[in-house]
This record gives C-alpha cells, sequence and structure tokens, in this order.
C-alpha cells in the first residue's frame, strides 16, 4: 500500500529520531503543509542551507506558517532520497535537499538507492570546485609515465571511502593514464592535505569548501615537489588561474581529446562530485507548481544571507530553469553507466588488496 505523504514523514523521524514536524496547521491555496526533507542533518550542507533559507523560502512561496524541515541522520541522503521518491506526491508540498553524495550513491550502482534521480526536477542548484593536487613529479613526467617508465609506481589517492566524491580523482587519474590506489579514511581535507605533506599519500582531491583556509593558500604552501593537475567545475571565484581544467590536462598528456563511455562516465560523476547540493521536486509535479517553486528559489538566491553563505563557500547557484541543465550532467547515458559499473566491479576488489587501478 502507498503510505501517504504525512504517515512517510512519521516513518523517517522514527528512523532519524528527528521531531516529526506535523503540528503546522494547512492552510487554504496552493501550497499547504509544505516539507522539506534534507539528506543530512541540519548540520550537513543541505541542512545549513535549509536553516538559512527556511524564511525567504516561506515568503517567497506565499505560506502562512514556515515550511518544516526533516532531517536525517544519514550524511549521504540515500535514505531520505528513497522516502522521497516513493511517498512525495507530485503536488509541490514536498521538496528534497540533497548533497552530492546522494547522486553518487546512484552513479556508483549503491544497492541502498531505489530512487531515480533523474526523474526529479530541480530547482536549485549550489555547485562548487574540486582540484586534484599531486606530487608534480607525477604531473612532469606524465608522457613518460603513459610509456611505461613509471609502470610500476602507482599513485596513492586519499580518498573518504570507495564511491566517495574522491571517484571523480580515481576515474579522472586513470583517464590520464595513472594508476592510482584510494586510500580510505581521509574524510576531512585538511587530514588528507597533512598525509599528502607527510608523504603518507601522493594525491589529494580538495574543494574549497572543505577547507578551513582560502584555496589559494593551500596552494601557494604545498609541500615541496607537488602541484595541481587539474580542476573541474569553476574556479572563477579563485586566483588559482594556473591550473589545467580536466580537458586541458588531457590533452597536454594524450594529445587528443577525451572520448568513449568511460570518460562520459567521469564527466557524469565529476558533475555529481562537483554538486555541493540541490533541491528538487517530485517527478510528474504540475508545471505551475514548479514555476511557482522556481520563482522562489531564484528569490531564495537573491537573499543576501543566502548569497553571503554561497560566497563565503565558493558555491555557485543556480536557480529556477538554469538549474537543470546543472543536474542533468550527473545523468549518463546507459553506455556510461554500463562503463563505470564494470570499471568499478573490476577495480573494487583490487582496491581492497591495496593494488593499483586496473585499466578496461
Amino acid at each position: 500500500m502507498r503510505l501517504t505523504r504525512r504517515a512517510a514523514l512519521k516513518g523517517l523521524a522514527a528512523l532519524t529520531g528527528a521531531a516529526p514536524f506535523l503540528n503546522i496547521p494547512a492552510r487554504a491555496g496552493t501550497l499547504t503543509d509544505v516539507q522539506l526533507l534534507l539528506g543530512g542533518t541540519l548540520a550537513s550542507t543541505p541542512g545549513q542551507f535549509a536553516e538559512l533559507a527556511t524564511g525567504p523560502l516561506s515568503h517567497a512561496l506565499g505560506l502562512e506558517t514556515p515550511l518544516e524541515l526533516t532531517p536525517d541522520i544519514g550524511q549521504d541522503g540515500v535514505r531520505a532520497a528513497n522516502l522521497f521518491d516513493a511517498n512525495s506526491a507530485p503536488d509541490g508540498n514536498t521538496a528534497l535537499a540533497l548533497p552530492g553524495a546522494t547522486l553518487l550513491a546512484s552513479l556508483t550502482g549503491d544497492s541502498r538507492v531505489h530512487y531515480d534521480f533523474g526523474r526529479w526536477i530541480p530547482v536549485l542548484v549550489a555547485s562548487t570546485t574540486t582540484v586534484v593536487i599531486a606530487r608534480a613529479e607525477l604531473h612532469k613526467t606524465l608522457r613518460s609515465r603513459l610509456t611505461g617508465f613509471f609502470h610500476d609506481h602507482p599513485v596513492r589517492l586519499a580518498v573518504s571511502h570507495i564511491g566517495g566524491p574522491e571517484l571523480n580523482a580515481l576515474m579522472g587519474l586513470s583517464l590520464l593514464g595513472l594508476r592510482p590506489i584510494p586510500v580510505p579514511g581521509y574524510v576531512d581535507s585538511s587530514n588528507a592535505l597533512t598525509a599528502l605533506h607527510e608523504g603518507t599519500v601522493d594525491a589529494v582531491q580538495i574543494s574549497p569548501y572543505t577547507l578551513d583556509r582560502p584555496l589559494d593558500d593551500v596552494l601557494a604552501n604545498l609541500p615541496e615537489g607537488t602541484g595541481a593537475i587539474y580542476y573541474a567545475g569553476d574556479l572563477t571565484d579563485t586566483h588559482a588561474t594556473t591550473i589545467p581544467i580536466f580537458m586541458e590536462a588531457y590533452q597536454q598528456a594524450r594529445h587528443r581529446p577525451p572520448e568513449g563511455p568511460f570518460y562520459h562516465a567521469w564527466q557524469a560523476v565529476s558533475a555529481a562530485a562537483d554538486t555541493a547540493m540541490a533541491v528538487a521536486l517530485p517527478m510528474l509535479t504540475p508545471p505551475e507548481i514548479v514555476t511557482q517553486w522556481s520563482h522562489a528559489c531564484s528569490a531564495v538566491g537573491a537573499d543576501s544571507g543566502i548569497r553571503r553563505w554561497a560566497d563565503l563557500h565558493h558555491f555557485k547557484l543556480a536557480t529556477g530553469e538554469n538549474a537543470a541543465p546543472f543536474l542533468s550532467r550527473t545523468v549518463p547515458d546507459l553506455g556510461a553507466t554500463l562503463a563505470l559499473r564494470r570499471w568499478l566491479a573490476v577495480n573494487i576488489p583490487r582496491w581492497r588488496e591495496g593494488q593499483e587501478t586496473r585499466h578496461l
């Protein structure tokens, strides 16, 4: 039997230990008893956004009472996304604020995933940048590496966990011809950078919003013999103009543009890793309701408090109709999906044994 939205939210609250937030009376009009499900706790990026945006968003939607926030104890948003996809009626009264990890879990075939984010309607996306840093020796001798000079020299890459946002770097380094080995346990960027300084790892992936100091400062104080190999996303709000984008790094190494299903899979994974958070409505939400939410999110994007938050974390906000292209980049075609799943199936057993990435 299909659960009602209210019953489903009670179920989420019971699972997460969050307050059910079901005591606000309904109002007459198009949107009533509006809920924002969070793919994380209030301390997560979606949670931080939601707390700042509750007032402006409620006002822009014309609500008589503030919209309700339902956080999740999980940090990757999978549980909240499953509930959202299965039980949220397309009436505009429920939206989901999700992190990029929710998208990555689906892309990698996580067994917990029972949702299809490709069917959702994005109304706001906050995107960020990822920068891959490695021993400069690896970068300077990349062409030699490709011809086998460093064939027996793996690249130890600090990752939070296999399937985390650093999958972007694992795939990118592999496309460049290197053979990375993921070294898990580095959830915090500062710990990963410390490991790079100490020589425990050879490469790290960082994002400006995960740092406790400006990216320019990090790049200016890298250990001797290291440098940024490439970036993905948008670096326009920093001064790190000397870092090549991935396409440039690939052409320098391979003397041709990247192509093929695995590259297209990397593009989707990279876009997901660069998604700090997104707000989405269910499939089949009526166009007039989507328009109402789009206009409201555009107003939120112009709010001074939200702008300060976005600038502080170097987020690029896309709202309303402008949000759709950002989320669509995370949806690969079937060939790319199969290439990614096959690559993971081949390499995950190897990574668990501490072996370097095997090319397909």
